[in-house]
């Protein structure tokens, strides 16, 4: 007699099978080691190279970073030739959407069976884009995060922020107009029974929100603080959530050792959560000098972008209204750079893509041409990791990711890495192109790509 039961080993077995393509290779758990030689280390924080070094990976960490040959080489380890190439770590993008695979309105009635499907397919592509860890602000992942930390699914190490809190009429309430409110029908909106979004109001709502955030693995809160581009009833420059809701929702995070973050665009928004001790500041195009300077001294993040304003108004999703609240927030973004340049705030680096597969890749593609030219690509390295990772740190226990450092290269960090044809600190704009230019990545101590000899 066989058994019927499926094990885990079993699917990853059939994984290996299905997936190993040419060079490509996904394994479903780490080798024994990996053993990369002559490759040119960029550490994540360092502002040149750390030229002739070789790396033994062990297990899902750095084990070792050598000027030498290193000798406890086992004989089952993986070897790779960087031939001289550079080595960066594993990128993070601070802002992602798994989830939104396609745009609000035409996502509102589709089946989770089918939302499901695209989102495995969305993080496969975004770990193909060099980005080993993502910090996902809204939307329901928590399953694709166990599939893919189960090693069942390829994809990038999540941080969830689980369902966007937005107040009735805000930018993360994403009803059609024939929807009822929860609140006066005994029915729900499809997204938000899909856990898209939750609609609170008021002190106790915002708490239970975030609660019920939290309880199912949140790793941070995302509420929505300001009217947005994409929704379609608020305008740009409105207000959203009262100082005490705020309040509210960050004293509910710091119990549980984490914080609170939010899409926020205009400058009464931006000063509101600050005052209301938020400390992350999402997109922030709209922000004044008094929020510059109270963001610095609160150590809080500003996590902005910049492809979007290179695409938005050719987005064939927005009608009049929306695309008039685009040109205004494009309108803010130079005075935001210049108080950026000016005041030095800790800037992360986010994306912010959702929609088709088309205008995923694009804006990935535009993100690191368009922030080139305001920042150096030792600043944009820098965002991308060593920066990006401190943001993440400041989930506290609620990080599942403990065992190593993410964002740098350093002995006892985690087995993310990507090796590149090209220098990035002379032009970061290789990493607009992956299939060309990415040539190894590594994820947690897993090959998923090796075109290298």
């Amino acid at each position: 007699m066989f058994s019927s039961k499926v094990t885990t080993s079993m699917i990853r077995l059939a994984l290996v099978v299905l997936l190993i393509s040419g060079n490509y290779l996904y394994a479903g758990e780490p080798a024994p080691q990996i053993y990369i030689t002559n490759v040119d280390i960029f550490d994540g924080r360092s502002e040149n190279l750390h030229r002739n070094r070789h790396v033994l990976i062990e297990g899902n960490l750095v084990r070792q970073i050598s000027t030498g040959e290193i000798n406890d080489v086992k004989a089952d380890a993986i070897i790779i030739n960087g031939a001289g190439r550079v080595m960066v770590p594993g990128l993070i993008d601070t802002h992602s959407h798994l989830s939104l695979t396609g745009s609000p309105g035409e996502m509102r009635d589709w089946s989770w069976e089918r939302i499901g499907v695209l989102m495995g397919k969305r993080a496969e592509t975004t770990l193909m884009w060099g980005f080993t860890t993502v910090r996902d602000l809204g939307g329901p992942v928590m399953g694709l995060k166990q599939n893919i930390d189960e090693g069942l699914v390829p994809g990038p190490r999540i941080f969830p922020s689980l369902a966007f809190i937005t107040q009735t009429g805000g930018h993360g309430d994403f009803r059609a107009w024939t929807d009822p409110h929860p609140r006066w029908f005994d029915e729900t909106a499809n997204w938000e029974r899909l856990g898209f979004y939750r609609l609170a109001d008021g002190v106790p709502d915002v708490l239970a929100s975030v609660r019920e955030n939290l309880s199912r693995g949140a790793t941070q809160i995302k509420l929505m603080g300001s009217g947005g581009v994409g929704s379609e009833y608020d305008p740009i420059d409105s207000v959203q959530y009262t100082l005490e809701e705020q309040q509210a929702a960050v004293r509910a995070a710091e119990d549980w050792g984490t914080y609170v973050g939010a899409h926020l665009h205009n400058g009464p928004a931006i000063i509101r959560a600050l005052q209301a001790g938020l400390k992350s500041i999402d997109h922030g195009f709209g922000i004044d000098e008094e929020g510059m300077k109270m963001l610095v001294s609160q150590g809080a993040f500003l996590n902005t972008h910049f492809a979007w304003n290179h695409m938005v108004l050719e987005a064939d999703f927005l009608n009049e209204f929306q695309l008039a609240k685009a040109r205004e927030v494009i309108s803010w973004s130079d005075n935001m750079v210049r108080l950026a340049k000016k005041h030095k705030p800790k800037i992360t680096y986010c994306v912010d893509a959702f929609g088709s597969d088309d205008l995923f890749n694009a804006l990935y593609a535009m993100e690191f041409r368009a922030r080139a030219e305001h920042f150096s690509p030792l600043e944009i390295l820098r965002q991308a990791t060593s920066g990006a990772a401190e943001l993440l740190e400041q989930s506290g226990k609620r990080n599942p990711y403990r065992q190593g450092r993410l964002g740098v290269l350093e002995e006892g960090a985690y087995a993310d890495l990507l090796v590149v044809d090209g220098d990035p600190l002379a032009d970061i704009t290789l990493f607009s192109e992956p299939e060309k230019n990415l040539r190894l990545i590594v994820k947690d101590g897993i090959v998923y790509k090796n075109t290298l000899e």
